[in-house]
């Protein structure tokens, strides 16, 4: 499946779960109205008719778990980062001073910008020995990857690396959504556990003779609402565990597939057998299903198992290392017999969109080593700036900037009265400059988390700046546009913690063909400013790849405003996967049809995957 087909899947799991979460509550209300009806007969008095009291039952139960459901799923809010914290996580700094940490931060970054994603929260558990890692989030603007110190000290590069591809995986095929609904789901249940053991030590401390028998009927109940709830919690962990260890053999094969290196997941998978994978945390269990390794104790053994076993899951990355190690240097040979990652230039706009959109979610070696060799080839003044929250402020204001002098000078006058910025500002624009067009989107990616720092009151200033530099000139560039709505993102109230909605993805296409035709005649035009023939044509190549939507018709280029580009954007935002899957491979069948992807072109794709949460892999983006 390519990244769309398995967003869809995970979509489709989710329904899946919601009906399994059903059926089991249904169990659960049943089992408590034969509880309360046991005990209401141990009573001195009679219950209610049987009708009212599964009624009672029933609203209580749905009351009960759906609270303590809700509770847990806003206390995860803020996504990813909800989920490191509650487990003791502590955030990597923008710029570490600690070598291990300054080595994940690198890796992670290097993935993200070879990905095409944005940089997630990164997270360390200093307390834990084990080795062991999880990816968590609501989307991949709120998404963390935390590892533990065990993680650090024990792996090389070439391992960290393959365990943070698997985690990157968990964030492209749409597993981290469902693995917090898996943890709301599971704490609404835990909750009947708890008020069945108050309800039993109520029940044990009534002394009265007068109560006697409500008191035994206040612990018998209690016991047998701590039993149905432990019975409740065991299906839960089965769900659990079934959507968790398929997901895990993809997260490894895909590691593999993104590093062509299988000897680095491989050993690192070796290691916790020589070390353990085992997290302390005293809430470890209701995260495990995460984890990059089982990192809980199970009392039914491998029934419970959210993992695959690890001898297993290495034998499917290095077969016959475990049955029967070899020399290193063999192993070594294997990897370098691998077949190299298939090169994904601009050929595949122009002959195959879809062999375009199949690359979204799907980096490659290429990918990575291009990452590598952009983030190394980048001024140090870049990336000293780019992770600071006040000179990322300069950074991003810089990329605006114009080259015209007279041009600039307006734009210097529109910035806020502060001297500071507006000389870091010039001082950075001749080095953003000098990097090129390639490295514009990757730059700002950097500076993404370090603007989320900013404290609130400094956010609405620096937006309004940002639009006025942007629209200085009366036009809007596709970078221009992107990187509002990039930085939009991160300077939002709320985006110091990393808070945003999920989209709901259920309207089909053709409710929204006039949002895909704006978009599409946007794509078309963006290299044809001023040729409405060639845009037409390009407009007709995208519009057969959407297999003719009732509706589609090009813009006149009055109608193609930044504004409009916005509220399509959005709009798109709510469809299926496979139909954004259908828009974007229209678009590059546009931007393809003369058989040369300008600049502009480009960078509007990367804008609309970046916007989309579809990453788009560097390598193929350029």
């Amino acid at each position: 499946m390519d990244f769309f087909a398995h967003q869809d899947a995970a979509r489709r799991a989710t329904k899946r779960l919601v009906v399994l979460y059903v059926l089991a509550l249904a169990a659960i209300v049943a089992s408590i109205h034969f509880a309360a009806s046991f005990a209401f007969a141990l009573g001195d008095r009679g219950g209610p008719r049987q009708g009212t009291l599964l009624l009672l039952v029933t609203a209580a139960t749905l009351a009960v778990v759906g609270s303590g459901a809700l509770v847990r799923m806003l206390e995860l809010r803020r996504g990813g980062p909800g989920v490191a914290e509650l487990l003791g996580g502590r955030a990597v700094p923008l710029r570490p001073t600690d070598l291990q940490e300054r080595l994940l931060r690198n890796l992670v970054e290097e993935m993200a910008i070879a990905s095409g994603t944005p940089i997630p929260a990164i997270y360390v558990l200093d307390d834990e020995t084990g080795i062991n890692a999880f990816a968590a989030g609501w989307t991949p603007d709120d998404a963390a990857i935390a590892v533990t110190r065990g993680c650090l000290d024990a792996l090389d590069r070439d391992e960290l690396q393959g365990v943070i591809a698997h985690e990157f995986s968990h964030v492209f095929h749409g597993d981290m959504r469902l693995n917090i609904r898996l943890m709301g789901a599971l704490a609404g249940i835990v909750c009947l556990v708890t008020i069945g053991r108050v309800l039993a030590r109520v029940g044990g401390r009534s002394r009265g003779s007068n109560r006697k028998g409500n008191a035994a009927a206040f612990a018998v109940f209690g016991l047998l609402l701590v039993a149905i709830g432990w019975i409740g919690v065991l299906f839960a962990r089965l769900i659990q565990a079934a959507v968790s260890r398929q997901r895990e053999y993809l997260a490894d094969a895909s590691a593999v597939q993104y590093t062509r290196n299988p000897l680095g997941i491989g050993m690192a998978l070796a290691r916790i057998g020589d070390r353990s994978a085992r997290i302390e945390h005293v809430r470890a269990e209701e995260a495990s299903h995460m984890l990059f390794a089982d990192g809980v104790g199970r009392m039914f053994g491998s029934l419970l198992a959210s993992h695959p076993p690890i001898a297993e899951r290495i034998a499917r990355v290095l077969p016959g290392f475990a049955a029967a190690p070899r020399p290193r240097r063999s192993l070594q040979a294997d990897v370098a017999a691998l077949a190299p990652a298939p090169a994904r230039a601009a050929a595949a706009w122009r002959s195959a969109p879809d062999a375009l959109v199949a690359a979204f979610g799907e980096p490659q070696a290429a990918d990575i080593a291009a990452a590598r060799d952009l983030l190394a080839g980048l001024p140090l003044t870049l990336v000293q700036a780019a992770h600071a929250p006040e000179s990322a402020k300069a950074l991003v204001c810089a990329l605006l900037l114009a080259d015209d002098p007279a041009l600039r000078a307006a734009q210097t006058a529109l910035l806020p009265a502060d001297a500071a910025l507006r000389h870091d500002a010039q001082a950075l624009r001749l080095p953003a400059r000098a990097v090129g067009a390639t490295a514009r989107l990757p730059l700002l990616t950097l500076a993404l988390p370090a603007l989320r720092e900013l404290p609130v009151g400094e956010r609405r200033p620096l937006r309004a700046a940002l639009q006025a530099l942007a629209e200085a000139d009366s036009a809007l560039a596709p970078f221009e546009w992107a990187l509002l709505r990039l930085a939009d993102r991160a300077l939002a109230p709320e985006a110091g913690g990393r808070v945003r909605r999920p989209t709901a993805r259920k309207a089909p296409l053709h409710a929204r063909a006039d949002a895909a035709a704006t978009v599409l005649s946007l794509v078309a035009r963006a290299a044809n400013v001023d040729d409405d023939q060639r845009a037409a044509a390009a407009f007709q190549r995208g519009g057969e790849a959407l297999g003719g939507l009732p509706g589609l018709r090009l813009r006149p280029a009055a109608e193609c405003t930044p504004g409009a580009l916005g509220a399509a954007v959005d709009a798109l935002a709510e469809v299926t996967p496979l139909a954004q899957r259908n828009v974007l491979a229209a678009c590059a069948a546009a931007a393809a049809s003369d058989g040369v992807v300008q600049p502009a072109e480009a960078e509007l794709l990367r804008a609309l995957a970046a916007i989309w949460d579809c990453p788009l892999p560097l390598a193929v983006a350029d």
